[in-house]
């Protein structure tokens, strides 16, 4: 049903868009005042039915005129799919009944929202990073580029194991890890069968979501690979069946029952689900759904309430482009709070609970920068690293930004070991004609818990790999956190060829930064 026309009125009266409870940024153009007024009237009728309200301003005409609203006619039924192959695995999406029966919106009121999105979009969407402000060397870590790298690199999963201190990369052309010493040379290798995108590990064995294909598909092949160790070695197994692609996987007792149960993302592209595994003793696990939506990017298994019970935060992308808490009633009984929506083009990539400010509240940290949707991955000017405190009561306020085109992931520690969190961060989509620098930031905090102040530098490096993962750990066992960072170079966006080439032939698989604490 529509939304009611009294709450519209209000909701244009105060200049809110409704973006889902979260006012967006500037509003672009003022459609309001143009012949278009009608137009947005109905975007924001029509398009909250599934998802917040975009922003004009986000995509810059052409890629609203030729990429987004010919898709949006098939996805909201206004058109029956074509099968000419526009879409991968049409197979699939019409066996899950993907497609609406009915159109969501009638021809005549697309057509409008579309003259409208168009009309009010810019001819060209414009990067805000000041490259001057990212100077270039880094006092605080010292590069080491490891001997084993893979060709072409394929970097899709980055873990330090704590007790080891090794390095373990997962490569989507080998479909496997690597182990590597903390100098860089490899210790072994297995092959999974799969493409790993998270480990983790428990008492009984380690366990890898596997996301099947790396490109957007539909076709499950994703996998959860558990390796047991046992008396007579460690035992491959596949637990759960095939399922959309998986890009995490985390272990916790959510029932209470004294078992590890399983809460796996199967992001999948446009089918996916949020579910968490039941263990029933052994490799028996029954599946729950949380969420029955695809885009789930990672989650964090902590009690977020204070009663007692283990909670499960996710950020969400795709459509949704959500930040939201499973709230735990310790039996394996969840009830689902959003604290954040955001429109579908902003490209959510990943998050960290950590405490900023000192208060004993874990805060979020959280970068949007996805940009493989469109041929051309235009410049967007909301991509970029936020820091939302925790006010208590699950309200968290966005308190900080910083510009970051691409932004893939973030982590937060005490690099320097002066009391306050430092932001160490990558993207994967960075603005290599005018911005290469952006491709890894190190965030020193000069702003104490007090005020989140930061000064942004670099390495004269970043640009030899496309970095698509990022880890913080003890590589060397001198404990302090030094970071690793993956490369994935095979991605069909905007890149110059010599860039290309160079990652292809010379390209690290990974690069450590080593912390010079010590």
């Amino acid at each position: 049903m529509r939304l009611p026309r009294p709450l519209i009125l209000a909701a244009l009266a105060s200049s809110l868009p409704l973006f889902g409870g979260v006012a967006s940024g500037a509003d672009g153009p003022a459609a309001g005042d143009s012949d278009h007024s009608r137009g947005r009237l109905l975007a924001l009728s029509y398009c909250q039915l599934c998802h917040a309200v975009p922003d004009p301003a986000q995509l810059d005409r052409a890629t609203w005129k030729n990429e987004l609203l010919p898709k949006m006619k098939y996805m909201a039924g206004v058109e029956p799919p074509p099968t000419n192959g526009y879409f991968n695995d049409l197979d699939v999406l019409l066996a899950a009944k993907y497609f609406p029966e009915k159109p969501l919106i009638p021809k005549d009121v697309f057509e409008e929202i579309g003259a409208y999105y168009i009309a009010a979009a810019p001819e060209k969407t414009f990067s805000i990073q000041d490259q001057s402000r990212i100077q270039v060397g880094l006092k605080q870590f010292s590069l080491v580029v490891p001997s084993h790298r893979r060709s072409p690199p394929r970097t899709t999963m980055i873990r330090i194991d704590p007790i080891e201190h090794s390095v373990i990369m997962g490569d989507a052309g080998f479909q496997g890890i690597d182990v590597l010493s903390p100098g860089g040379k490899l210790r072994y290798s297995l092959a999974l069968g799969n493409i790993p995108t998270a480990m983790v590990e428990n008492s009984r064995g380690f366990f890898f979501a596997c996301v099947g294909h790396f490109f957007p598909r539909d076709q499950q092949i994703g996998q959860i690979l558990f390796y047991e160790k046992t008396e007579q070695g460690v035992v491959r197994r596949a637990l759960g069946g095939l399922m959309p692609r998986l890009s995490d996987i985390q272990v916790a007792d959510l029932n209470g029952d004294g078992r590890e149960d399983l809460v796996v993302c199967a992001y999948g592209n446009m089918l996916g689900r949020l579910s968490w595994f039941e263990a029933k003793g052994g490799t028996n696990y029954v599946e729950h759904v949380l969420l029955d939506k695809p885009g789930s990017l990672r989650t964090v298994v902590r009690d977020l309430n204070g009663d007692g019970h283990p909670d499960i935060a996710v950020l969400v992308a795709q459509a949704l482009e959500s930040f939201m808490i499973f709230l735990g009633d310790g039996k394996g009984g969840f009830e689902k709070r959003v604290i954040f929506q955001r429109p579908p083009s902003w490209g959510h990539s990943g998050f960290e609970l950590v405490d900023f400010n000192g208060d004993g509240k874990p805060d979020l940290l959280v970068t949007n920068g996805d940009n493989a949707d469109f041929t051309t991955s235009p410049p967007r000017a909301h991509h970029g690293i936020r820091i939302y405190l925790n006010r208590g009561n699950l309200e968290f306020r966005e308190s900080f930004f910083f510009p970051l085109n691409g932004a893939y992931r973030a982590v937060a520690r005490d690099f320097d070991g002066d009391g306050d969190m430092d932001i160490a961060a990558i993207s994967f989509f960075p603005d290599y004609e005018q911005s290469p620098r952006e491709s890894f930031v190190y965030l020193e905090n000069q702003g104490g818990t007090n005020k989140l102040e930061f000064a942004a530098s670099t390495f004269g490096e970043s640009i030899t790999g496309r970095w698509l993962t990022l880890e913080a750990g003890d590589v060397d066992g001198d404990g302090d956190d030094d970071l690793v960072l993956g490369s994935l170079v095979e991605m069909p966006t905007a890149v110059p060829d010599f860039v290309k080439n160079l990652w292809k032939e010379k390209g690290p698989s990974v690069l450590v930064l080593r912390n010079n604490r010590r």
